[in-house]
């Protein structure tokens, strides 16, 4: 009974440690811990937040040998982006971002843009397709599996 109790508290003593680190830490720490955090993270937050949404962009390389079979990943680099919703490339083209031919052909494949940096001083921008709503394991489901989470811009974007 008595080491029930002290696992008890230690529990608590956990849960209020981790809580009060939760609770301190700052974006400006290394640490995103919202998408408040991710916004204000990219070179245009307004920008962004206006014609698309902020993104995590997460560049890995990967190699894979024939002879012997085998696989290599570079440690992962992790930097603020945005992506712009499909109705509103037209900004991308007036800030000079995009030409027609890198529209026609990114619509013709029925993707997205996304950028890294200023849209404002030559960012590095491309074609992104959004991948399938169902293989999204961050969607909150409702009660009796009711797809609440599931919003008409989060499958169409």
């Amino acid at each position: 009974m008595a080491s029930a109790a002290v696992l008890a508290g230690v529990l608590v003593v956990g849960i209020g440690i981790g809580s009060a680190v939760t609770s301190t830490t700052q974006g400006n720490q290394g640490n995103i811990a919202s998408s408040q955090q991710l916004d204000m993270a990219v070179a245009d937050p307004e920008f962004c937040r206006q014609w698309g949404a902020s993104a995590f962009v997460m560049e890995v390389q990967m190699y894979t040998t024939m002879n012997p079979s085998s696989s290599f990943v570079t440690q992962p680099k992790l930097q603020p982006g945005c992506v712009i919703r499909r109705e509103n490339w037209s900004v991308l083209q007036k800030e000079g971002a995009v030409s027609n031919e890198q529209m026609r052909q990114c619509k013709q494949r029925m993707n997205t843009f996304a950028y890294i940096g200023s849209v404002k001083d030559k960012p590095e921008v491309r074609c992104v397709y959004q991948t399938d709503i169902v293989d999204n394991k961050f969607v909150t489901k409702g009660i009796a599996e009711d797809t609440s989470g599931l919003t008409p811009e989060a499958d169409q974007f």
